[in-house]
């Protein structure tokens, strides 16, 4: 093989090392990092051993031979990501394959390059336990050019000529440099797109969420009044909206405080969120205003979820900042996408208002519906 075949050899098995890496940290999503569930950083680990042999059938494969090629660095990379299990995992894997696509004399060279890979991550883990995430690809590389001259020169009697097995290695070192500078790069990129990804989030979810008690906000409930229009009236299945309020909350504010009512607007929206079916939305709209957007349901259903609420609510007291309790009730309007003359997400919400007006003019404490002159 001559030294030009050989070089594009290695261009190609570092190629493969990015690209591999990339597809990997693309397919986690959060990319490489210790705060990774338990269960993702093991399968990560395993893609990664499966990268170390992958790398390393290439080298052999095109180079027929094992010492130049980047199978240990994804080794490395398991280590200083997720310390020792990370290790583990990806060097135990890696080895219980190799003996199956390598031949003697090259599986104890490659196993020799993942033993040191392995050990050298670890005594660095020692020495220094949080890897600094704009670092760590190039701590990687170093490490590995560092090293892979202790590698090279066990299968240095393989080289005819000593002048070539110096062009191989200036060669493997020149471009294993570039390899790293391109992988950090290319990192780098990663990480700041999944880090502008999680703000985005972050601030998306925050725009639509209450400050005070950590459910939907009223934005929240505009989105989701969209989304009626959009899905729900021109599909087969209905939506109950029940619109809730906290009977004489002012006169609870005035007597026992703000922060009392605080404590009361926290516990109501528990309460709410406890009870709601994993698909319906339970937002404060403002105040002590509150609503529960009941996915799948019709009137009728509404009616029975509605006045489950009821009781919930007005059963147990409500536990305030100073130890005391007393008893909270609500007034509930509730309408339906099931009814005829609800045609629009507007006028699903002004007819559950107007069962809120029916519910406390008819004493509180109760479920009032639009078109009824009583509530239930």
């Amino acid at each position: 093989m001559s030294l030009t075949q050989l070089i594009n050899n290695l261009v190609a098995n570092a190629s493969l090392l990015l690209a591999g890496l990339y597809i990997i940290s693309r397919l986690t999503c959060l990319g490489f990092t210790t705060k990774l569930p338990l269960r993702r950083q093991v399968t990560i680990s395993f893609l990664l051993a499966g990268l170390s042999v992958l790398i390393t059938l290439h080298g052999v494969l095109w180079n027929a031979q094992a010492d130049f090629q980047y199978g240990f660095v994804p080794i490395m990379i398991a280590a200083l990501y997720f310390g020792l299990s990370g290790v583990r995992i990806t060097y135990v894997a890696s080895i219980l394959v190799l003996p199956f696509i390598l031949s003697e004399t090259l599986l104890l060279i490659a196993f020799l390059d993942y033993s040191l890979a392995a050990l050298v991550s670890v005594a660095f883990l020692h020495f220094r336990e949080r890897i600094i995430p704009s670092r760590d690809i190039r701590i990687v590389n170093g490490i590995s050019l560092g090293f892979i001259t202790l590698f090279s020169l066990l299968n240095f009697y393989t080289y005819d000529q000593a002048e070539t097995y110096v062009w191989t290695f200036l060669a493997f070192l020149t471009i294993g440099y570039a390899a790293g500078f391109v992988l950090h790069i290319v990192y780098g990129g990663i990480h700041k797109m999944q880090r502008s990804e999680r703000l985005i989030s972050q601030y998306k979810e925050a725009a639509f969420t209450d400050a005070l008690t950590g459910i939907g906000n009223r934005r929240r409930f505009e989105e989701e009044m969209k989304r009626v229009d959009e899905e729900v009236f021109t599909g087969t299945q209905d939506v109950a909206l029940l619109l809730l309020d906290i009977d004489h909350f002012k006169s609870i504010n005035d007597t026992y405080g703000h922060d009392a009512g605080d404590v009361i607007l926290v516990e109501l929206a528990k309460r709410l969120n406890d009870s709601a079916r994993s698909d319906d939305v339970v937002c404060r709209n403002g105040g002590e205003e509150f609503t529960v957007l009941l996915s799948d349901c019709n009137l009728s259903q509404g009616f029975v979820i509605g006045k489950r609420y009821l009781r919930q609510i007005a059963e147990t007291p409500f536990v305030l900042p100073d130890g005391s309790s007393i008893d909270v009730t609500v007034s509930i309007g509730i309408a339906s996408t099931s009814e005829a003359k609800v045609v629009t997400s507007a006028q699903l919400t002004k007819k559950a208002d107007v069962g809120l007006y029916v519910a406390k003019r008819s004493g509180r404490n109760r479920l009032g519906k639009w078109k009824e002159l009583k509530a239930n």
